[in-house]
This record gives structure tokens, sequence and C-alpha cells, in this order.
């Protein structure tokens, strides 16, 4: 990370890591085995062990990226436990090349186990476009709706259902109607190229 800063809130309390915090600006990355992220500016504080992600941050986790005005990540044993976005919330899970399940919200709450998402609550303008598959993974269509609250359940990382909470709108389209390229949320944009592959490349 650039120009981070660290500063101890309580001096005479050197021992008391609950008293600490640490800023970074400017082009931020985060590296883990389970989890990536980028973003302009953060602040880290060891009292909630929460990653607060600022200017344009974005979030990866296996094959889902998050992006949103403001990111927390709740951390648990140096592992992500929870994420809150916050405006202009935005979630991909990635299928395959070009083939993209996408829901987007005013707000999102994000559950992680063992550092891989679990569940996600989209709630505000929430809307979807995730492809339907069967139990061979053979894809039968597109749902594309809108309502108020959705949730979200994944499995080994691959979203698995999408249950809808409040009145819902919208179409299933059989697979032939639609090209995967055709199928995009307004905002939508994929920014694997500006993820943190290794640890080498915070450097």
């Amino acid at each position: 990370m650039n120009n981070t800063k660290v500063v101890d809130l309580n001096r005479k309390e050197k021992n008391d890591s609950t008293n600490r915090y640490f800023e970074a600006y400017r082009n931020v990355r985060i590296f883990s085995d389970s989890m990536q992220a980028i973003c302009d500016s953060m602040y880290y504080s060891f009292k909630d062990s929460v990653f607060r992600l600022y200017q344009k941050p974005v979030l990866w986790a296996k094959e889902s990226q998050i992006t949103g005005d403001t990111v927390w990540v709740f951390t648990k044993n140096k592992k992500a436990d929870k994420v809150e976005v916050f405006e202009n919330s935005f979630l991909v899970n990635r299928i395959e090349p070009e083939v993209y399940n996408q829901i987007k919200s005013s707000r999102m709450d994000g559950w992680f186990i063992e550092g891989s998402l679990d569940s996600v609550r989209a709630k505000g303008l929430a809307e979807c476009i995730y492809y339907i598959q069967d139990e061979d993974s053979a894809y039968t269509g597109i749902n594309e709706s809108k309502c108020d609250v959705m949730d979200i359940y994944f499995k080994k990382q691959e979203l698995q259902k999408v249950v809808f909470r409040s009145d819902v709108t919208g179409t299933i389209w059989p697979m032939s109607y639609k090209k995967p390229g055709e199928m995009r949320l307004p905002n939508f944009i994929w920014l694997d190229d500006k993820r943190p592959k290794t640890k080498y490349e915070l450097f």
C-alpha cells in the first residue's frame, strides 16, 4: 500500500492494539488468498477489525466482484466475515468468460464462510440478471427481474439461487432469445485486469 500512515491513538498504552489504526491513500491494494481489493483511500481500526474502503472501491472474492460508493469489510481470524456496501452496490459473479450473474441495489450486505461468499442481501431498487442452470449445470434460461429486496445464496462460490422478498417484476428469457453480451445491467463493469493476483503486485 502506498503512503501508509500508522498512528497510535494512545501512546501510554502501546500494548493495547485496540487503540491503533492505520490509513492508506492513493492506489490502495489489498491481497489475501481468499479476498483482494483496491480503492483510493482506506481506514482500518484494530478495535473492530474493519477495512473501510473509499473512492471507487472494488472487492473480489473468488469469482465474485463487489463495487459501490463505500465498502466496509469486517474480518474475523484474518478472513473476511461480512461486507457492507453503501450506495450504487453492484455484485458480479462470473460463470465463464462473457457470462455474468449480476445484482445491483442501493445497499448490500454479504456474509462469508471460511473466506468464501455465502449469501448477500440486496435492498433498495434491487435488480438482477442471473443464469438459471439445471443439476448438470446446463443453462435453461435467464432471469431478469426487479424488486425491493433480494437474497442471493452461493454454493461452492457459485450463485445457487435468488429469493425475492417483495413484489417482483421481470422476465425469464429462453437462452436462444438473448446473447450473453446483451445481458448487462446499467453500470456493469468487470475489473479483473485491476485485481491484485499475487502479493508481489502490492509493491
